[in-house]
C-alpha cells in the first residue's frame, strides 16, 4: 500500500492564500517528480490525473499532499475511461490522496466515492471545465450551488476566457462570498493572465503543469509559484 496522507487539505485552505498545484498527468511529469524528489519549491499540492497514468506505476510517496482525479472524457479526460473505471481508480486512491476531484456532472454517479472521501476526512473538490466559453453569471452561481448541495468542500471551475467580460464574470464569482470556497481559473490565450488575476481576488487553488501542459493558458507549475510569490502579499 502506498504511504497515506491521513488528512485532507482543509488546514491548508484555511490559510486563506492561493495554493499552488502541480499537475502530473503523464510519464514526463512522473519523471520530473522522480528527479526533483522533495525539491518542489513553492508548490503546495500535486494533482494526480489518474486517467492519464493508467499504464504507469505510481510512486510509493509523492512528497506533497495529492489531489487525485480521474477526469471525465467530456472534460478533458484521457483514455475514454468508463464510469466504473474512474470509480475504481478514485476508490483506490483514497488511502493515499489528501483530496479527490470529481466533476460536478459525475457527482451523482460517483456519490459513493464522495461519501467515502468524507468518511476518511479527505477534502472533496467538485469541478466544472468549459473549454468553449465562460457561462453567464446566473449559470456560474447555479453551478456553485449545485456543488455545495452535492457535498463539495470546494468548487473548482475552469472556463475559456474570450474577452474582458468573461474575466469580469469570473472575478465577480470569485468575490461573491459564496457558501463554499471557489477556485476559478481561465483557459485559452488569456489563461495565464487570468489565473494570476483570479488568485489576487481570492482563488484558493492555482494549477500549473509538471512535465508538459494539458490545455492552453497553463503555467509551468514551478514558474507559477515564483510569479505568485512575487506579486501577491506574503
Amino acid at each position: 500500500m502506498k504511504t497515506s496522507q491521513t488528512f485532507g487539505i482543509h488546514s491548508l485552505l484555511a490559510e486563506g492564500r492561493p495554493l499552488v498545484v502541480g499537475t502530473v498527468h503523464n510519464a514526463s511529469g512522473l519523471s520530473l517528480l522522480k528527479r526533483a524528489g522533495t525539491q518542489l519549491s513553492g508548490l503546495d499540492l500535486l494533482e494526480v490525473r489518474l486517467d492519464g497514468l493508467v499504464r504507469h506505476s505510481l510512486p510509493a510517496t509523492w512528497g506533497l499532499p495529492v489531489i487525485a482525479t480521474a477526469r471525465h472524457p467530456a472534460e478533458g479526460g484521457e483514455g475514454n475511461l468508463s464510469l466504473s473505471q474512474r470509480r475504481k481508480l478514485l476508490g483506490a486512491a483514497l488511502p493515499w490522496a489528501a483530496a479527490v476531484d470529481v466533476e460536478l456532472r459525475s457527482a451523482k454517479p460517483l456519490a459513493s466515492v464522495i461519501a467515502s472521501a468524507h468518511q476518511l476526512g479527505r477534502t472533496v473538490i467538485l469541478s466544472h471545465h468549459d473549454f468553449k466559453a465562460t457561462p453567464t453569471r446566473k449559470v456560474l452561481c447555479e453551478l456553485v450551488a449545485r456543488a455545495g448541495d452535492a457535498g463539495a468542500d470546494l468548487f473548482k471551475i475552469a472556463t475559456l476566457i474570450r474577452n474582458p467580460e468573461d474575466l469580469r464574470r469570473m472575478i465577480d464569482l470569485q468575490m461573491d462570498g459564496l457558501e463554499i470556497p471557489v477556485a476559478a481559473m481561465g483557459m485559452g490565450p488569456a489563461g495565464k493572465f487570468s489565473r494570476i488575476v483570479l488568485c489576487g481576488f481570492g482563488a484558493s487553488l492555482c494549477y500549473g503543469w509538471l512535465g508538459k501542459p494539458q490545455v492552453p493558458g497553463q503555467w509551468p507549475a514551478l514558474q507559477l509559484a515564483e510569479v505568485l510569490a512575487g506579486v501577491l502579499p506574503a
